[in-house]
């Protein structure tokens, strides 16, 4: 289909769920976040999980925007396995003391819980290498967009299995750990 291509796919070992993005700048700022996080788990999260993971069931595609034939996100969809809704509170609560702290900015009302796996960010432009060198610049390029419609219709129910959710972490973007994750700053 139009515009799709095998760079727009999520690495399968950097699959996550993102609850918001921080901006650390520095060491102290790092170290706020992880003791915040800290606090979260003694809080609230161990008094909603109950210590344990929580089993999530990834089934079904949607996208971000609001033509499918012009796609920017494909993201599998994300649901307890138990129809709770304690992941969703989890979720929420920490980005809601993220925000609190000054440590993220407020951008929606609750978090949309999903997994990207389609992002044309993701994209390689085979001549981005060239004209960077022959101009001396970087180019900042229009994203372009890819047609859905027939991946929306293939997999809209498809069931990617089970996954067992039992850390949050304060991952690094643009960065990859041995296991091919991305590098952690902190973690519960």
């Amino acid at each position: 289909d139009h515009g799709v291509s095998s760079s727009l796919f999520q690495n399968p070992a950097k699959l996550h769920l993102t609850l918001g993005t921080l901006v650390l700048l520095n060491e102290q700022e790092i170290q706020k976040a992880c003791d915040l996080l800290q606090r979260c788990k003694e809080d609230f999260v161990d008094q909603i999980t109950g210590g344990q993971p929580l089993t999530v069931e990834v089934a079904g595609v949607e996208y971000m925007n609001d033509d499918p034939a012009m796609t920017d996100v494909l993201y599998a969809k994300v649901h307890m396995k138990d129809g709770s809704d304690r992941l969703q509170m989890v979720a929420d609560q920490l980005v809601e003391r993220f925000v609190a702290s000054g440590l993220m900015l407020k951008e929606w009302d609750k978090v949309k819980l999903h997994a990207t796996v389609m992002n044309t960010l993701f994209r390689k432009d085979p001549t981005e290498e060239r004209n960077n060198t022959m101009t001396g610049k970087s180019s900042f390029k229009e994203r372009e967009s890819f047609n859905g419609q027939n991946i929306l219709k293939l997999f809209e129910n498809f069931h990617f299995g089970e996954v067992q959710l039992d850390s949050v972490r304060l991952s690094q973007r643009f960065s990859s750990d041995a296991s091919g994750y991305y590098a952690t700053s902190g973690q519960l």
